[in-house]
C-alpha cells in the first residue's frame, strides 16, 4: 500500500475536517460526518462501462485530486486507509445488503463497511452506503438505538452475522448484514468486479447518487431527487425530466460536474429506467 501521508491534508480540506487527527472517537466522529457531507456516493463510472480501481493511487486521484464520489468499495477502503495513518484500528469488513430485498432472497457479499476499535470497543463506520449510512459511528452494542441527525438505527445479531437496520415510518428496515470473517483485498476485487460489470448488478442498471447535506439526506435514484429531512418532516421530491436538468442537479446538488460524454451514459440509462 502507497505512502497516503502527502495527501492526508488535501483530504483534510476535501472533506472540510477542521480538527485535531487524533484516534479518538470524537475525531472519528468528526471525520465520518464530514466524509459523507462532501465525497458523495456515486456509480457515474459503472454506467460509463468502467470498473473503478482501488488500489490507493486511483481512489486518491479520484476522491480527492478530481473530487468526485464513489461507492463502498471506493470510500470506504480510502477511508480504512486514512483512519491507519491517523492511528486507528480500522478494518474493512464484507456486508450482504438487504435493503429493498425480499426475506427468502440470499444476496452476494457486496457490501464493504468498516470497523474500528477503541478502547476495547467496536464500532461501524460506514461512508460507502449511499443515503441511508449512518453519518455517525455506531457503537456495536445489539438493540440499542443509535441516531444521527436525521435516522435511527440498530444492530442485531442473526446466526453469526451483524444486521444493521434503519427505523422507518413502517417500522425497521434492513440495511446490510456484516460477516463475522475479515476478508482479504481480493474479496472486495470480485465484489468490485461484479457490481460493475454483471448484467443485472443493481449499479449497473441505475443511477444511485447520495450525500449528507444541512437541510437533510440528499438522494438521487435515476431521475427522481429526494430530500430526506428528521421525521417528522416529509420527504421533498422533484423529478428530473431532461438531461440538462440531470447535468445540473449532479453539478450543483451533489458537487459532480461530468463531461458531456459521461453525462451521456448516465443520461441514457436514466432513459431507459424511466421507458422501462
Amino acid at each position: 500500500m502507497i505512502d497516503l501521508a502527502p495527501d492526508l491534508d488535501a483530504y483534510f480540506r476535501r472533506i472540510e475536517f477542521d480538527g485535531r487527527a487524533t484516534p479518538t472517537l470524537a475525531t472519528l466522529a468528526r471525520l465520518v460526518e464530514r466524509h459523507a457531507a462532501s465525497i458523495p456516493f456515486e456509480n457515474i463510472d459503472v454506467l460509463c462501462g468502467r470498473v473503478p480501481r482501488l488500489d490507493l493511487a486511483s481512489l486518491r486521484d479520484k476522491l480527492v485530486r478530481r473530487r468526485r464520489g464513489g461507492y463502498c468499495f471506493e470510500q470506504n477502503a480510502f477511508f480504512v486507509a486514512a483512519l491507519r495513518h491517523i492511528g486507528f484500528d480500522a478494518a474493512g469488513l464484507e456486508a450482504r445488503v438487504r435493503f429493498g430485498v425480499p426475506a427468502d432472497v440470499v444476496t452476494a457479499r457486496t457490501h464493504m463497511a468498516v470497523r474500528v476499535t477503541l478502547d476495547g470497543e467496536r464500532y461501524l463506520a460506514d461512508v460507502g452506503f449511499g443515503g441511508l449510512a449512518p453519518t455517525r459511528p455506531l457503537k456495536v452494542v445489539e438493540l440499542e438505538v443509535q441516531a444521527d441527525a436525521v435516522d435511527a438505527y440498530r444492530l442485531l445479531a442473526e446466526d453469526d452475522e451483524l444486521l444493521l437496520q434503519r427505523r422507518t415510518g413502517e417500522g425497521w428496515s434492513d440495511c446490510y448484514r456484516v460477516a463475522p470473517s475479515l476478508p482479504q483485498a481480493i474479496d472486495y476485487e470480485m465484489g468490485n468486479w461484479f457490481v460493475a460489470t454483471h448484467p443485472n448488478a443493481f449499479l449497473r442498471q441505475n443511477l444511485l447518487v447520495g450525500r449528507s447535506t444541512v437541510r437533510g439526506r440528499l438522494t438521487l435514484f435515476n431521475d427522481t431527487l429526494t430530500l430526506r429531512r428528521p421525521a417528522p418532516a416529509p420527504e421533498e421530491e422533484r423529478t428530473l425530466s431532461s438531461r440538462a436538468e440531470l447535468g445540473d442537479a449532479l453539478a450543483d446538488e451533489f458537487g459532480l460536474p461530468i463531461d458531456g460524454g459521461d453525462l451521456d451514459a448516465v443520461s441514457a440509462v436514466v432513459e431507459s429506467r424511466r421507458a422501462g
